[in-house]
């Protein structure tokens, strides 16, 4: 690489880490016009690559599915390669009009990257205390880290012994409590996946369940992929197979995958563990439920990334159908390029400023929630845990359903709540829910009062419930590999 490329590939990456995509865009594309010919030759996925992450920041995501399938068709290196290739799927997820059967396929196609590769091998072995090893980069605040707290804090000392493996060493207030709870951590972070395959192998793990899937660059597939375990299940950090035969179940339960509907779609067998796809736990400190206003305010507090032109147009016509109400949607960053994009797209679509407030991340977004009477679910991506906190913050909100376990998270959540009637399986039905949720102002002050409790006895924070359930399934899949 020559010096100009170099400093060429800092300004971009600096324009980037500030959220500046348009000037980085711009730069690109001059860049472009100076790169030497060894350079396209051998180096040209690194352009690939910061197309990528500026189409991020702007929530543009053919754009950034585009770019990471280039990047992964220029590189020469396997793991970059591994790495672009789960950013590709990752962004399909966002991609409205993509059918369920070409998503699967195109997850299948990870499969190809361990071709030829040793994989290690297993003797059975009887145990009294199964050994599970919980590999992530989420051992920290972070939606997943929320989620993974009951694996630790709830499980059954007695009759499993618990290693955590972490791939992101960020200290905070959540890793300093889940620190105690594990018998052994291992610090992936740096470590070379061929390393920490071999490490968690020497462990002797029993069961190795992935939380991360395809997030994070499937930094965490990388190394279950060579079957460092005998039993390797993936989930609640990841919500569709992760097309790997090394994985041998994926977590789910009866509602987001229905007996008999989706075993197609996954490599994995499908593991219905519980009545619920995760365990929530609220933040510390949470704010109280808000008032029901005046006139409807209805909200959504998911990646901009997320909400498609047809949902904005959906959305467009649930306000119009409620008068005197209005929009409030809030970014998960503080990116002011990607707010300035959906303003303009909104408007396209009719929206007026009356009718829509638009807003950046923020650390007190929890508080907002009180200013919101209905949360709108996106589609094809529907939220997790910010459905979970809209709900825990008496925030009843709207969901649509498809077919295919990312889908259809929404349901699951709601119908453990009792709320299976505030979840739609088209767009018309959804639109005439929530409609009609804005226009019973007794029953919308009934769920805002009402909500916090009735999730705080549901089996959605059962904590204890939810694991007595995983480690009976647990024991279940351990003694089919021995019986196998």
């Amino acid at each position: 690489m020559l010096e100009t490329e170099r400093a060429g590939i800092e300004h971009i990456r600096r324009l980037i880490a500030d959220g500046r995509a348009q000037q980085a865009l711009l730069a690109l594309k001059k860049l472009q016009l100076q790169l030497s010919a060894e350079f396209k030759a051998r180096e040209f996925w690194r352009i690939d690559e910061l197309y990528g992450a500026s189409f991020q920041i702007l929530g543009d995501t053919e754009g950034v599915v585009q770019a990471y399938w280039q990047a992964g068709q220029h590189d020469r290196f396997l793991r970059s390669q591994m790495e672009h290739f789960s950013s590709y799927l990752f962004a399909l997820h966002y991609l409205p009009g993509l059918s369920d059967d070409e998503l699967a396929v195109q997850h299948f196609l990870y499969e190809r990257f361990f071709a030829g590769r040793e994989s290690f091998q297993h003797a059975k072995r009887e145990r009294s205390r199964l050994r599970i090893g919980y590999l992530s980069p989420d051992f920290r605040e972070h939606a997943v880290g929320r989620c993974i707290l009951p694996l630790l804090q709830d499980r059954d000392a007695e009759h499993f012994a618990v290693y955590g493996y972490r791939m992101n060493r960020q200290e905070d207030e959540v890793w300093r409590t889940m620190q105690p709870m594990a018998d052994v951590w291992r610090d992936f972070t740096e470590v070379p996946v061929e390393l920490a395959a071999q490490q968690i192998y020497e462990d002797g793990i029993d069961i190795l369940v992935d939380l991360a899937g395809h997030s994070d660059g499937g930094r965490t597939l990388m190394i279950a992929g060579v079957r460092p375990a005998p039993v390797q299940l993936s989930g609640i950090g990841w919500f569709d197979t992760t097309g790997l035969s090394a994985i041998d179940y994926f977590l789910t339960d009866a509602l987001c995958d229905p007996p008999g509907q989706n075993e197609e779609l996954f490599r994995e067998k499908l593991l219905r563990a519980a009545r619920v796809p995760f365990c929530y736990t609220p933040l510390a400190a949470m704010p109280e439920p808000g008032p029901v206003h005046s006139s409807c305010v209805f909200g959504c507090f998911n990646n901009f990334a997320k909400i498609t032109d047809d949902m904005l147009g959906l959305w467009l016509q649930i306000v119009q159908g409620v008068p005197g109400s209005c929009l409030i949607l809030k970014d998960t960053t503080g990116f002011a390029e990607r707010l300035a994009g959906l303003r303009e797209r909104a408007a396209r679509i009719g929206f007026t400023a009356a009718q829509l407030e638009l807003r950046t991340g923020s650390v007190n977004y929890l508080q907002e929630y009180r200013e919101i009477d209905i949360a709108l679910d996106p589609y094809p991506y529907p939220g997790g845990i910010t459905t979970c906190d809209a709900l825990y913050m008496g925030v009843p909100v709207v969901t649509l359903a498809g077919r295919r376990h990312g889908t259809r998270l929404g349901m699951s959540l709601l119908t453990s709540l009792g709320l299976e009637g505030l979840a739609a399986t088209n767009a018309e039905e959804y639109k005439v829910r929530a409609i009609a949720l804005a226009q019973d102002g007794k029953r919308l002050k009934n769920l805002k009062a009402n909500l916090r409790q009735l999730m705080q006895v549901s089996p959605l924070m059962d904590a204890k419930g939810y694991m007595r359930s995983l480690e009976t399934a647990y024991r279940k899949i351990w003694q089919e590999w021995l019986q196998s």
